[in-house]
């Protein structure tokens, strides 16, 4: 079996999924790999009231392959090389319901967690659920809550390009195609990585009580002025996750 001291070695060896899913049972937190699967999101759905998982505050599902992996609307995740990205779906019991803001605020916590363990690479949001590092996307998020009477669960589906990305996308890149020559992806750092997007996620959950902060609404504006991408700047971002530039003022949800 894997350990994270893999990712040191042949990247062809590598299994994102697997790798990530031992540090999850290291960690305590209960989790599935799977070598394939049709989507680890519908499959979090599944289980998310069963009795199983209905004691648990948090599950994560891992998997190496996706044949229905789907991102926002009606838009599908593209699959690279076997076991080369991370594809997940974390899974959290809520205590109560969640404002809309919850969205950016995910999608803050993985620009944060992302710039936290890879500070010297150029990432940028892409407002509803993207990450970009410079003009090509790395990651995309999908963010779902479900209930069952009184109890509520938050699917956050995570798909990060970690050692290459579909080449059929060429918009597409990933954390290795744009780490310096001279830096390789450590172990640490990929567990450095999945730490952090936990506790990103994890307080963005709470800040979702409430309207965003000032704070949270420069921070979340900076990472979205930072793409190269986006013609019209944004210059101001409200506690209700409404977006404004020159021309027009968007909320978040009708993106």
């Amino acid at each position: 079996m894997s350990s994270p001291a893999d990712l040191d070695t042949t990247l062809s060896d590598i299994r994102i999924g697997e790798v990530s899913h031992t540090w999850a049972k290291t960690q305590k937190i209960k989790s599935f790999h799977f070598s394939e699967i049709d989507s680890t999101n519908l499959k979090a759905k599944l289980d998310a009231f069963n009795d199983e998982t209905l004691t648990e505050q948090m599950t994560i599902y891992f998997a190496d392959s996706q044949t229905a992996g789907r991102g926002r609307g009606s838009n599908t995740w593209s699959t690279s090389k076997l076991g080369s990205q991370l594809l997940s779906t974390w899974s959290f019991m809520l205590q109560d319901h969640v404002l809309p803001t919850l969205s950016p605020l995910i999608g803050l916590a993985l620009f944060r967690a992302c710039s936290a363990t890879w500070p010297f690479l150029n990432f940028s949001l892409k407002a509803p659920n993207d990450l970009y590092i410079n003009d090509k996307k790395v990651a995309g998020l999908l963010i779902e809550t479900i209930s069952q009477a009184d109890d509520i669960r938050l699917l956050v589906g995570l798909g990060l390009n970690v050692i290459s990305s579909p080449e059929a996308v060429i918009t597409s890149t990933s954390i290795i195609e744009e780490l310096p020559k001279n830096i390789p992806l450590l172990a640490q750092d990929w567990i450095s990585f999945l730490e952090r997007f936990l506790f990103e996620t994890s307080i963005a959950i709470q800040l979702a009580a409430e309207p965003m902060n000032t704070t949270v609404c420069a921070s979340l504006m900076y990472a979205l002025n930072k793409s190269p991408l986006l013609k019209d700047k944004f210059t101001h971002i409200d506690g209700q996750g409404n977006l404004t530039t020159a021309a027009k003022k968007t909320n978040w949800s009708e993106l």
